[in-house]
């Protein structure tokens, strides 16, 4: 029996009442000289990042003069920005006598029930690596009929893998030793996807067609029941990126991109961020944004994101163009709020004043260095309604007016952007 999920729309996309949710994007991370196309990421149990590069790159081997051509590296990083021991890993050596070269393109990752790295890549193979030796630990072919999306594992180690040509072809389940369970779900209609995810009993999959914009949802009661799609959430999404934050339990899902951009008919979604959902409330609740490169570039497409294990911390990357960083670091942090000021990193954003206003307020910040910054307005539906300040700025106070004459009486949220440093507040006009 099909059931409709309807899609609220949410009018505390970014914000809350009571206060104002965080992110600071901390840029490049941890070296911005690695260049690359992130197409998979995950943070294991020590707070170590692993990040699988799609493009291949000529490897020297240290210590020696052998270079390895077009291979694909997995790097992995210390909590701290630092390369973990076996960084990078390039070959893979699996019990039972099977040795690979990362040659095919990576595809995706997550972290398994023990921390344990699964990924997979364009060959239509799944590995699993030991997240503390870097050793491989399991391997086998998925025979999916096309490349694979990024794996979703549950709790107890079941493990769903997707086609990323969807008509025809199914989802895959595996149990946590890599047999082949069965096929899930037969995707009928045709579409694209790179990522699944699933609930932590596994008995619910998130399957983002982003080619369709929706994520379609398919349950089951338990797992010796076949699954039946119950509906879509989300929709208008071009979603290429959804992973379960562990800490919380909620969903992040990256909109879409300036290549496949979301429905603009809903007036919710940006292209370039990633939105927390609380699936049993069907919530929006919170939101991060990649911070461009080049302005609105088509070339820069959220395609994962992980957190670490208090779920502080996010990394996440993009696929496109190679001439940008493999990843970027937030943390979540409400700022030093003094005298209504709002002060991150020693950028400062104070409250409008008048406030509430009418019809007009004025803004004041204040930067330590010199940088391009961007002062803009949104609703509550994530809508921005106007552009305050668009261009390189030096050193110092500034105040800037907004006239709000042509807008409708409510709560609006100011947001300023400046080197990978994003403070947002909110201010009420009262007509």
């Amino acid at each position: 029996m099909k059931k409709i999920l309807s899609t609220i729309l949410f009018v505390f996309v970014l914000f809350s009442v009571s206060g104002i949710a965080q992110w600071q994007n901390l840029g490049a991370w941890p070296d911005p000289s690695v260049l690359g196309q992130l197409h998979g990421i995950a943070v294991d149990p020590d707070g170590k990042v692993w990040a699988g590069n799609f493009s291949a790159e000529n490897y020297v081997i240290p210590g020696t003069t052998d270079t390895i051509k077009s291979v694909r590296l997995i790097r992995v990083y210390n909590a701290d920005g630092t390369p973990a021991p076996f960084s990078p890993i390039w070959r893979l050596s699996i019990p039972g006598g099977t040795t690979d070269t990362l040659k095919n393109s990576m595809r995706g990752m997550r972290p398994d029930q023990n921390g344990n790295i699964v990924f997979v890549e364009g060959g239509q193979n799944m590995y699993r690596i030991n997240y503390q030796t870097g050793e491989g630990m399991n391997k086998v072919a998925l025979n999916i009929g096309t490349s694979p999306t990024a794996p979703g594992i549950s709790n107890d180690g079941k493990i769903f893998v997707a086609p990323v040509v969807n008509a025809g072809l199914s989802i895959q389940e595996y149990d946590t030793d890599f047999n082949f369970i069965g096929n899930a779900v037969t995707i009928i209609p045709t579409g694209f996807s790179r990522s699944i995810e699933v609930s932590p009993d596994g008995n619910t999959i998130y399957f983002p067609s982003y080619t369709r914009k929706i994520i379609i949802v398919y349950q089951r009661p338990d797992e010796l029941s076949a699954f039946d799609s119950i509906g879509t959430i989300m929709d208008g999404v071009a979603c290429e990126s959804i992973t379960r934050n562990r800490a919380t339990g909620n969903l992040w899902v990256a909109a879409g991109s300036y290549n496949d951009i979301p429905d603009s008919s809903l007036g919710i979604w940006t292209p370039n961020m990633w939105y927390e959902y609380n699936v049993g409330t069907s919530q929006v609740l919170d939101s991060l944004k990649w911070e461009f490169v080049t302005p609105l570039s088509p070339t820069e497409r959220p395609r994962g994101i992980d957190f670490s294990p208090d779920g502080l911390k996010a990394y996440f990357g993009c696929f496109g163009g190679s001439g940008y960083m493999l990843m970027q670091k937030a943390e979540k942090l409400g700022g030093d709020v003094k005298d209504n000021e709002l002060v991150v990193n020693g950028y400062k954003l104070s409250q409008n004043y008048p406030n509430p206003f009418n019809p007009s307020t004025k803004i004041s910040y204040e930067l330590p260095q010199a940088g391009f910054v961007t002062l803009k307005v949104y609703d509550l539906l994530g809508r921005e309604v106007a552009t305050l300040v668009n261009n390189e700025v030096s050193a110092g106070s500034y105040t800037v007016n907004f006239d709000a004459s042509n807008l409708s009486s409510g709560t609006y949220i100011y947001s300023l952007s400046v080197n990978g440093t994003s403070i947002s507040n909110k201010m009420i006009l009262m007509k």
